[in-house]
């Protein structure tokens, strides 16, 4: 008697753990691989720069990361009519006129205050035995993401001080993350990689089949982070 040829079992195979059955045919599957590399691979480059100026951003305070203030590189005293700049609105709008700023104008950090707050440069203090008035003085900051420009001009005098800052690179890789003197096509184009980020989540998510691992692992891992996450910030909530 001729023994019967021994077929190979064949392998279970499940598909895709979370993709419902009917849509895990091999255009869909196809689909999903391919947004998840295409969007990966438009948002590489940036996913590099994110990931570490979110490193510097997030130790800053914990682990003392700095790095540096803007240097200062360049000042001069630009002559302007004397009693031409009326107010700090009208020195923000010469300063972006004068030196083609696109940035809006603020208040240096820690120094004035804030916009619709008034100052009380006009009363009277105490100096060398007698009361006497300060000038009002008005300084205002440009902030850039490779650096600063900061214009202040005492009220009726004939000049402008300027003051040009120059940034490093893993400042200037912070004030991306942060969008710091950034334009609105800027902010349009890093909502693009915040899509492409979600995106690869959602697609990675979907991807993830029996091969690597059951569902109870993928449950696990994705419990644990969420613990992990919790335990750590709970702490510090009010």
């Amino acid at each position: 008697m001729i023994p019967k040829p021994v077929t190979p079992k064949k392998r279970n195979q499940s598909g895709l753990l979370f993709v419902p059955r009917e849509w895990q045919r091999g255009a869909a599957v196809r689909w999903l691989k391919r947004t998840h590399a295409w969007t990966g691979f438009w948002g590489a480059l940036l996913f590099l720069m994110l990931g570490t100026s979110g490193i510097l951003l997030n130790h800053r305070s914990i682990w003392k990361i700095e790095t540096g203030e803007p240097i200062e590189v360049s000042a001069m005293d630009i002559a302007v009519p004397a009693g031409s700049i009326k107010d700090e609105d009208a020195l923000g709008k010469w300063a972006q006129a004068e030196f083609a700023l696109q940035s809006e104008p603020r208040p240096p950090r820690g120094k004035g205050p804030g916009k619709g707050e008034k100052s009380d440069q006009k009363s009277a203090k105490r100096f060398l035995g007698r009361e006497r008035s300060e000038a009002e003085k008005w300084e205002l900051s440009f902030n850039h993401p490779n650096g600063r420009l900061t214009v202040e001009h005492v009220k009726g005098s004939a000049s402008v001080s300027v003051k040009q800052s120059s940034q490093n690179l893993w400042g200037f890789l912070k004030n991306l993350h942060k969008g710091s003197g950034v334009g609105l096509v800027w902010v349009l184009f890093m909502d693009t990689i915040a899509g492409a980020l979600i995106a690869m989540s959602i697609t990675g998510f979907l991807l993830w089949t029996r091969l690597h691992g059951t569902r109870l692992l993928a449950g696990a891992i994705m419990a644990g982070s969420l613990a992990v996450a919790t335990t750590a910030l709970w702490p510090f909530l009010l």
